[in-house]
This record gives structure tokens, C-alpha cells and sequence, in this order.
């Protein structure tokens, strides 16, 4: 009878053990899978609720030639916004803001609110708030289901960017063109991300980096380019190896 009763104990403290073992690992792949895919779907839509209300009336996607204030209405949510970018055929249809680094807006919304990491396209601290410099980088995240800056990567192939050879990009003057020419492949410390030049050869030097890096060109020749060009690079995370980062690159007119 004794010799039952303690085999009885023995089973229920392991069917007990089982139980808290398989509670914690159910806590464990919630916390660490479930949840975090839930705050950045929840983050998403509240952005992008946002991103619907202060689009600048949609003349990013008209091409309007309208010369006021186009960023009013983001300005008003957040006064770092210093631009819209609008690729057609993709979900890239988003403000850029500009912080005092290039970490804030990894991690914060275009409302300057933290949002799980889901941050919001930047322009890099280190280049001229209007794009009128003659680099200007702007960085955004590589998000699942083709979220923030994750449609970058469809210029990989040469065929997309061949079908999608332009987008816009809307500042406080109005809706400049930018032409698309070069898809780079590259890593996050490479020199594409240089944004300071000292000297005219700097710039034709860079140039010449650009279409001598890129995976592929079209559209336009280096010939094209001078150093008054003013070059726009899309950057965001790609997974071909460690650190790699994908760059769009076109030039505002």
C-alpha cells in the first residue's frame, strides 16, 4: 500500500514537473515569437493610420506641380519631417524624417513615439535637410510582408527597375522627380554611405564608385552625372550575408 502511494507521489511530482516545464516553454515562445510579432503589427497600423492622415493629399502619386507647403499636415505631427518618398508599384508611399543621429528613428515612429523598433524612414544627420546637397541617404527598416523599406530589395532585379524607372519625392517646394540607376549590394559600413565631400574630384570619384559597385545600371551613364548632381540613396537591410544592405540610387531633379 505505502510502496502504491509513493508511486503515485512520484508520477503526480512528475506529471507536475512536465506541467511547469511545458507552462514556461509556452511563456517563453509567447514572449519571445507570438508578442513581439503582435506589438509590431499593432505599431504598424497605428503608424501607418498616421502615415493615411498627413500624407500630403496624394500629390506625391499625381505628380502635382503644386508649389506650397507640401508637408504642412506632417510638419504639424512631427517638425523632423523633411519629406515624402512614393515609389509606384510598392508599399514605399512614406514620410522622412531627419533626427540629431542616425539611431533615434531606428526605433521611434514618424510621431517620434517608440513603436517596437518598426522606426520610420530618415534622412542621415549628416546631410542637408532640404536634399539639396549632393548626397542624401535615407535609411529604413527591412520589414516582413513588404512593410517600411522592405520593396528596396525588388530593385534587385534589373527587370523591376527597368518597369519602375522613377519615383517622387515631395519637399516644402513641391514634387521633384527622382530617376533611378543603379542597385547596389553592399554592407553597412561601405563607402556608398559617405555623405560629406570635400572637393569637386570627391564627388566624380564617388560617382564612378557607385556605377563601378553597383549590381546593375540602366538609364542613365556616368557620363550623366557631375558634381552638381544630387544623388538620393534608399538603403535598408537585406539577407544575402552578414550585415548586407541593399541601396537604390537616383538623382533628384
Amino acid at each position: 500500500m505505502k510502496r502504491l502511494m509513493k508511486r503515485k507521489i512520484t508520477t503526480a511530482a512528475v506529471l507536475l514537473v512536465f506541467a511547469i516545464t511545458g507552462a514556461f516553454c509556452g511563456y517563453r515562445y509567447y514572449t519571445d515569437n507570438i508578442l513581439p510579432d503582435k506589438q509590431l503589427d499593432e505599431a504598424f497600423e497605428e503608424q501607418q493610420d498616421i502615415i493615411d492622415r498627413i500624407r500630403p493629399l496624394r500629390v506625391v502619386s499625381k505628380g502635382s506641380d503644386n508649389t506650397e507647403n507640401l508637408l504642412t499636415s506632417c510638419e504639424d505631427v512631427n517638425d523632423d519631417t523633411v519629406g515624402w518618398i512614393y515609389i509606384p508599384d510598392t508599399n514605399i508611399d512614406l514620410p522622412v524624417v531627419q533626427g540629431k543621429d542616425n539611431d533615434f528613428y531606428l526605433h521611434n515612429g514618424v510621431n517620434g513615439q517608440y513603436n517596437y523598433d518598426l522606426g520610420c524612414p530618415f534622412l542621415d544627420y549628416r546631410c542637408t535637410r532640404d536634399f539639396s546637397g549632393f548626397n542624401s541617404i535615407v535609411y529604413g527598416h527591412h520589414i516582413t510582408n513588404h512593410r517600411m523599406f522592405a520593396d528596396i530589395s525588388l530593385f534587385a532585379d534589373a527587370d523591376f527597375m527597368q518597369q519602375h524607372p522613377e519615383g517622387s519625392l515631395a519637399l516644402k517646394d513641391g514634387v521633384h522627380r527622382v530617376r533611378f540607376f543603379a542597385y547596389l549590394n553592399t554592407y553597412s559600413t561601405a563607402p556608398a554611405y559617405r555623405a560629406v565631400f570635400a572637393a569637386p574630384q570627391d564627388k566624380n570619384d564617388y560617382i564612378s564608385y557607385i556605377f563601378d559597385e553597383a549590381k546593375h545600371t540602366q538609364n542613365l551613364k556616368k557620363e550623366d552625372l557631375g558634381e552638381d548632381t544630387h544623388l538620393l540613396l534608399l538603403s535598408t537591410c537585406t539577407y544575402e550575408f552578414d550585415d548586407a544592405r541593399g541601396i537604390l540610387v537616383g538623382i533628384i531633379d
